[in-house]
């Protein structure tokens, strides 16, 4: 896995390079996300909390780009383990990363039928995550117990309004066990809507 994410990065640059004609727009972001782990049987129950995240990137390039970025995301989570201080206990836990994706991707115009149009991308790549934090909670979950590097791949749609506000709309999906234990499988599976602008 580390190698096919090493290559897209390679073709990210390569694609990069090749451009006739560099436009760098740089930009900032922020919204929220809701996030889930899939089946894990280290966990006796999950459910999907709303978290937060924000950013930075630049886009290089115009009707194909490619997208670097820099974010700091807040998975929010309502979880029961099966070992824990107090068996049959559920309790809300945050995992705070720092995110780096890279995305590659297409903008075009959607042309409305009243005149005029409306900018929209579609967008794909890898990114990598190194958790930061776990929040306070009755688990005993601590950064410990959280992987320290975990890697993803997220696909999304956006809209560009009044120019400078931009609207995106982002899946991701986790490749890497949240969790060190050995029998861990669980895996974040992460929407988000992030509203930013560009300049």
């Amino acid at each position: 896995m580390k190698y096919i994410l090493l290559l897209l990065l390679f073709f990210s640059f390569v694609f990069t390079a090749s451009a006739q004609e560099t436009n760098i727009d740089l930009g900032a972001k922020l919204g929220f996300n809701i996030s889930n782990i899939s089946k894990d049987p280290t966990l006796v129950d999950e459910s999907a909390g709303v978290g937060t995240e924000f950013g930075i990137f630049a886009r290089i390039g115009e009707r194909f780009y490619v997208q670097p970025g820099i974010d700091f995301v807040n998975n929010k989570l309502t979880i029961e383990r099966t070992v824990q201080p107090r068996s049959g206990e559920r309790d809300e836990v945050r995992f705070r990363y720092f995110r780096a994706p890279v995305l590659l991707g297409w903008e075009s115009n959607y042309q409305k039928r009243n005149g005029g149009s409306i900018p929209f991308r579609m967008m794909a790549g890898p990114s990598f995550a190194y958790n930061i934090g776990v929040s306070d909670n009755n688990l005993d979950v601590r950064r410990r117990d959280v992987r320290n590097a975990q890697f993803a791949l997220h696909g999304g749609v956006g809209i560009k309004l009044l120019r400078l506000i931009e609207l995106d709309l982002m899946y991701a999906h986790g490749l890497t066990t949240v969790f060190n234990d050995d029998d861990a499988d669980g895996k974040f599976r992460n929407f988000s809507l992030t509203v930013g602008f560009s300049i």
